[in-house]
């Protein structure tokens, strides 16, 4: 049986916001198992990047409120934890790569004290030791010239470089699960490709499990073991990362796959999903998808589908689908 690190039940956030309260994250379940990788693919607004800050226990509290569920991670029901435990576990055994390094790394802090202050932290490595262990990590991440950059500001560096610094502080405590937002949306094609192969070396020396956040699907194809795709923050199909491309099921996720450059000649015109991501105002009172669906029926317009399991292993939220 495989084992289980990380456990989602029924998580529900929601956020005020003009028209209402609307729920950016809407009864979401996913599992990670240990050493594998989980994409979680769909557009900007589809509730990705706040899945995991909720995971993580970082939503704004002025206007945002992890409103029901559970995140279990090693048994432990994470929103049930005092900050004070929270803060134990966060940076510790779950790390995570936010999406701009630039904006991520102190600008007034020279990158060693940066990466340093985590292992003084939660580790209580200080002094020589804790200078070598930086130097150590900066190495791991492929970071050539260590003993400048240890002492160098984030400005001084390239977006890949800080995007590699990020990585190395969220490894410095060697953590059981890594989330990755979108780590190579701001990089160039050479750069993201070393990162990506850089994650999954990491992962494999480390038998870590990641979650990798992304909208990108040939970026899914090089980390992810399993997917799970979101829109208008409900999960809409989950399956293995070969089902989801060699049998993808909701009219969404064909669209995805579709729409990707590489499945076209040059010269032909690229395919895309028409439309855009409703806002909360704009929500259907059926299915969320049901304005840019090909395939919509009558029931889609007032109706909402579950989830449901088609064979072993395959999800999809879809009346295509239906008993």
């Amino acid at each position: 049986m495989k084992d289980t690190i990380l456990e989602v039940k029924d998580l529900i956030t929601t956020f005020k916001v003009d028209e209402g309260k609307f729920r950016a994250v809407d009864e979401v379940n996913f599992t990670v198992e240990k050493g594998r990788a989980l994409g979680i693919v769909g557009e900007s607004g589809c509730g990705k990047s706040i899945t995991a800050m909720s995971i993580m226990r970082l939503i704004e509290k002025h206007n945002g409120i992890i409103e029901s569920g559970q995140v279990i991670f090693n048994g432990k029901d994470l929103l049930k934890l005092k900050e004070i435990d929270m803060n134990v576990i966060r940076g510790n055994e779950i790390s995570m790569i936010f999406q701009e390094p630039m904006i991520a790394l102190n600008p007034v802090l020279k990158i060693g004290n940066q990466i340093g202050e985590m292992l003084r932290i939660h580790k209580n490595i200080t002094g020589k030791e804790n200078k070598n262990r930086v130097l150590e990590m900066l190495k791991l991440v492929g970071i050539r010239k260590e003993n400048e950059i240890i002492n160098s500001y984030p400005h001084q560096l390239s977006g890949g470089m800080c995007q590699r610094v990020m990585i190395a502080m969220a490894l410095s405590c060697s953590p059981k699960l890594l989330i990755a937002d979108e780590p190579t949306t701001a990089l160039d094609v050479t750069i993201q490709a070393q990162i990506l192969d850089l994650i999954n070396e990491v992962k494999e020396k480390l038998d870590m499990s990641v979650i990798f956040i992304t909208h990108d699907l040939g970026v899914i194809c090089e980390v992810a073991d399993d997917v799970m795709v979101m829109y208008a923050g409900k999960v809409v199909e989950k399956a293995s990362v070969k089902e989801i491309f060699d049998n993808p099921l909701h009219p969404y996720t064909i669209g995805l796959i579709n729409s990707r450059p590489e499945n076209f000649k040059r010269g032909e015109k690229l395919k895309c999903i028409e439309g855009n991501v409703p806002k909360f105002s704009e929500l259907s009172a059926g299915c969320e998808f049901v304005d840019r669906c090909y395939a919509s029926m009558d029931i889609c317009k007032n109706s909402k589908p579950t989830l449901k399991v088609i064979k072993s292993g395959h999800e999809v939220r879809c009346f295509k689908y239906s008993e």
